[in-house]
């Protein structure tokens, strides 16, 4: 329940439940919702995290209406499904990823500077102007904003890199080779914001569009997070 408007997810639990047990939050993109995530998130959890995907308000079967809401309303939704799934049983709440694509990667990375995330997975994240956050998200969609996503952009100009900039954990940037709506100046932004202390994972997936369209590219994607989440776990103590 974010100000009054529920916003609906679907946990899914590793088959075998630990007592402390990693937890992964995915955040979906602009009008879409939690349906294509369930599938990267069973991925996920076959390796022993617990996952949550869950809608947007505005989105999916969450409660309001699109256009009402700004990146302020929707970062405060994210900020609540983190602390949803944190409060779950048998979560380690020092073992926490974020897995975001588009819009949802550049609320995953703002959400990075306001809670602990110890693994940050990034898909074709967006970029916007710091001053509009307040709008209704769907009136800047409307707008040109590409221009905005062409131009070199510094850390400290932008809520999103600037989060990216002061992370000190594990940090994954997908992208897509012929991203339709992410141009590769964005990607770059986000590349050259990575703070040198993060071990920093970069990957391509070849020819494939902003969305995904082809199950080909959307197994690809699942298989990078899933070697990347299993290369972690083995890492850990």
């Amino acid at each position: 329940m974010v100000n009054g408007q529920k916003i609906k997810g679907t946990l899914i639990f590793p088959k075998k439940v630990k007592f402390d047990n990693p937890a992964v939050l995915f955040t979906h993109g602009w009008t879409s919702n939690e349906t294509g995530y369930i599938s990267r998130a069973r991925a996920v959890a076959k390796h022993g995290a617990i996952c949550l995907t869950f809608n947007l308000r505005g989105h999916g079967e969450s409660e309001g209406s699109l256009e009402e809401f700004s990146r302020k309303d929707h970062l405060k939704d994210v900020i609540a499904a983190y602390d949803f799934l944190i409060a779950q049983k048998n979560v380690d709440k020092n073992r926490i990823g974020v897995c975001g694509a588009s819009y949802g990667g550049y609320l995953a990375s703002i959400l990075a500077s306001k809670r602990k995330v110890k693994w940050l997975a990034l898909r074709a994240p967006a970029l916007y102007k710091d001053d509009d956050f307040n709008i209704p998200t769907s009136k800047l969609i409307r707008r040109d904003i590409k221009v905005y996503r062409q131009r070199k952009i510094r850390p400290k100009d932008n809520l999103a890199l600037n989060a990216v900039s002061k992370f000190k954990e594990d940090l994954l940037l997908v992208e897509s080779e012929r991203d339709e709506v992410i141009p590769k100046q964005t990607i770059e932004n986000y590349m050259q914001a990575v703070n040198p202390r993060v071990r920093f994972n970069h990957k391509i997936i070849k020819d494939a569009d902003h969305a995904l369209t082809k199950k080909k590219w959307k197994l690809r994607f699942i298989k990078i997070l899933s070697e990347w989440f299993v290369f972690l776990q083995s890492e850990q103590p």
